[in-house]
């Protein structure tokens, strides 16, 4: 392994730790499990990274391993606490807000995309190599999502209306 792809992984890690836990935290909502989830990313990462092939995929491969990681952390959660009630959404309920509403309510691949475009700014090329998909596949998914939840607000509006 090369030294130059041993610092770039380093600086990466300084550049987005903050945005890999703040990735986490969206599946998880505990401090303790987020930071668990993204020490395991980072060490898989360190781990695996031979198997990288330009220092400019190590920010995905990261993000990629922090989803990852964080879900096999909720995973572990749900058989350890099975009387725990579990928010399936990445992002908790916050009944001020009907916009969580909207939010919570879509499936898990929706919200993380979500999060990754809106929360975390990443752009769509981004997005694309973090999920494993053509940029085609991410863009046309965020087009018909925020088609639909216009829908879904332009009912719920003209219903309260």
């Amino acid at each position: 392994m090369s030294n130059g792809k041993e610092q770039a992984f380093i600086s990466a890690v300084q550049e987005r730790s903050h945005q890999l836990y703040r990735i986490a935290m969206g599946y998880l909502h505990s401090a303790q499990d987020a930071e668990d989830a993204v020490s395991d990313a980072i060490e898989s990462a360190w781990k695996n990274l031979k198997r990288i092939r330009s220092t400019d995929a190590i920010p995905a491969y990261l993000i990629r391993c922090t989803i990852n990681s964080a879900k096999t952390e909720l995973r572990k959660k749900r058989h350890t606490e099975p009387l725990e009630p579990y928010q399936e959404s990445l992002v908790a309920r916050d009944p001020g807000n009907p916009i969580s509403d909207y939010f919570s309510d879509l499936r898990e691949r929706d919200q993380l995309l979500l999060i990754l475009k809106y929360q975390e700014n990443l752009r769509e090329e981004e997005i694309a190599s973090v999920l494993h998909v053509p940029r085609g596949t991410v863009s046309s998914r965020l087009s018909r999502l925020l088609d639909r939840l216009r829908e879904e607000m332009k009912k719920e509006e003209s219903g309260n209306a």
